[in-house]
């Protein structure tokens, strides 16, 4: 059921936009604006802090973007989602699809009234009807562009990589590990998902458990098992297994970029 009062977080980087949304929920009766942020680092503090049933959210921002703070949020239950956005691009064929409802700048009062209760409607229904589609929407998302860089934690705060940082990735469950020269960082996604989204020019599976960026190989040895491990500038070594040498041969020895 929809909770008796609906709290909402609205994240965007336009202090106009904000308030232009926060004036037009203030004549809505049964929601609270209970938090605000300006950049995609302060919207995983805030959600996770404050635990809004609704979130309007920005799209392009600093820190790091809207796909990125709703794959970083580890609160249970989801929020309901509405997209803010002044770009169509891709991305609204997936709103569309998957998300409560967007709402594209410039937006009217109409448009924006129309939007809320969509969400206020997705509540109603409750989210243990198993109608969150955002894993889905990150999917959708992560298959149509390339993983520039990631948002990880360092010491208890929010920072970004960029994935031409990274050495290699080794699968831990449900979660990777970045090697890194700051890290290893922990990430909240498989080594399946992951590399779906990465540029095959540059990063290569080995193994079951591990990708690694072709420019921080420096030599592959064979083992006296007859297999192989591939040395890295970095000083680690990773095991090449036989079900991916070849590919890896042919990526490694075509140039890597």
């Amino acid at each position: 059921m929809r909770p008796e009062s609906v709290r909402i977080v609205l994240v965007d980087d336009e202090p106009l936009v904000r308030r232009g949304l926060r004036d037009s929920l203030a004549s809505v009766s049964g929601v609270e604006v209970v938090g605000e942020a300006g950049d995609g680092f302060a919207a995983i503090e805030r959600i996770e802090g404050l635990r809004p049933d609704l979130v309007f959210l920005d799209v392009q921002m600093p820190g790091c973007d809207g796909f990125e703070v709703l794959a970083q949020l580890e609160c249970e239950p989801r929020p309901a989602v509405v997209f803010v956005t002044a770009y169509e691009q891709y991305a609204l064929r997936a709103f569309d699809a998957h998300a409560v409802d967007y709402l594209l700048k410039p937006f009217d009062d109409a448009r924006f009234h129309a939007a809320l209760g969509h969400a206020l409607a997705w509540l109603a229904r409750g989210v243990a009807g198993g109608d969150d589609k955002v894993p889905a929407l990150l999917a959708e998302v992560g298959a149509t562009r390339r993983r520039e860089r990631f948002v990880v934690k360092q010491a208890g705060r929010l920072r970004l990589v960029r994935a031409t940082e990274v050495d290699w990735i080794e699968a831990r469950g449900n979660y990777v590990h970045l090697h890194h020269a700051d890290g290893p960082f922990l990430v909240r996604e498989t080594l399946a998902s992951l590399q779906a989204t990465l540029d095959p020019e540059r990063f290569v599976r080995t193994h079951r458990s591990a990708i690694v960026a072709l420019p921080q190989v420096a030599t592959m040895e064979r083992l006296p098992s007859g297999d192989f491990e591939l040395c890295l500038h970095s000083g680690a070594r990773v095991g090449l297994s036989r079900s991916h040498r070849a590919a890896f041969e042919r990526a490694w020895r075509g140039g890597a970029p």
